[in-house]
């Protein structure tokens, strides 16, 4: 008896387990299917950006590479990593003793032709002087007419001596202009306002025009972002909107504001996506983003851009006019 009465206590005891487990399953279904309806009316819409995507913070018109044009040996370096240098400041010179030397040799041919031209011009005129003489005698009957003749020969003579003088003088004017080029290609100076990042160089290194580049400039520029835009968000996005940028971390704290400046027109593999699984069956859109006020972040710096889904061209104008 008692034995049949623990049994079926037992019994009792898996059947409410059995309801318990059902009702909790019950519970865990339905909590699904409304995370799963959040998530199917966020993406018809009701998210607040239109796009999100990797970027990567860059300087407009891209960093500068300074390369030697001709082969030499540096002699001196008159830059560091870290410096503020201006347009057109020297950074480093080869030796310039056999450009200089050129340059003076083609500056003594230059005189040497100008000198000749100049003699035969002042021979010139002294020949067209006794051939203008020597023609009135002869109308006259007090000269020969044959001295006339070759008066005047002589000064045929020598107007054509004078035009080619006259062109070996432009010959060397050029000669010198080519050996002052190479002469000030054995400077190398800052093309724009920046900071030098990098220098590869130092006195007494032998260059060439393959060598690496001697400096890498970090131009005075406006910073931007280069994102990779998804190809299910090319036709949401459009220059003018706004967007917000992260940082591409666990905190995604936000570095600012910017604005799409360009959406491009080629399709590419994304770069930033580590995982090649993904890399295989992706391709993005380069979308190019300025930021609304000046900032100083790292060149290379990984960001996260949220596209704005409410922002338009005429919106997105006022921002910028008050940041300037």
């Amino acid at each position: 008896m008692l034995k049949k009465r623990y049994v079926r206590g037992r019994l009792l005891a898996v059947f409410v387990a059995l309801l318990v487990a059902v009702a909790a399953g019950v519970v865990a279904m339905a909590g699904t299917a409304d995370t799963s309806r959040s998530a199917q009316a966020e993406h018809q819409g009701q998210s607040p950006y239109a796009a999100v995507a990797r970027g990567r913070v860059a300087v407009k018109g891209g960093m500068i590479s300074l390369h030697v044009p001709v082969a030499g040996t540096v002699d001196t370096v008159k830059a560091q990593a870290g410096d503020d240098v201006h347009k057109g400041q020297l950074l480093a010179q080869l030796d310039p003793q056999v450009a200089q030397a050129r340059l003076d040799i083609a500056g003594a041919k230059l005189t040497q032709a100008r000198t000749q031209s100049d003699i035969l011009a002042d021979r010139l005129k002294a020949a067209r002087s006794n051939a203008g003489k020597l023609r009135s005698a002869a109308r006259a009957g007090a000269g020969s007419a044959h001295d006339a003749d070759a008066a005047a020969q002589q000064v045929r003579e020598l107007k054509w001596q004078l035009k080619g003088d006259r062109a070996q003088v432009q010959i060397a004017q050029g000669q010198v202009a080519i050996a002052r080029h190479q002469l000030a290609q054995h400077r190398i100076t800052a093309p724009a306002a920046g900071r030098i990042v990098t220098v590869h160089i130092q006195a007494g290194d032998q260059l060439s025009a393959a060598s690496k580049p001697a400096f890498e400039l970090l131009p005075d520029r406006q910073r931007v972002i280069r994102a990779e835009l998804n190809q299910e968000y090319v036709e949401a996005v459009r220059p003018g909107m706004q967007a917000q940028v992260v940082l591409d971390n666990g905190n995604q704290k936000i570095l600012g504001t910017a604005h799409v400046v360009r959406v491009g027109d080629v399709f590419h593999q994304p770069s930033l996506e580590n995982n090649p699984a993904l890399n295989a069956g992706t391709r993005t859109v380069l979308c190019v983003l300025r930021f609304d006020k000046p900032t100083h972040l790292r060149i290379g710096q990984l960001v996260l851009v949220r596209v704005l889904r409410q922002s338009s061209p005429s919106t997105s104008a006022t921002p910028s006019a008050k940041g300037s």
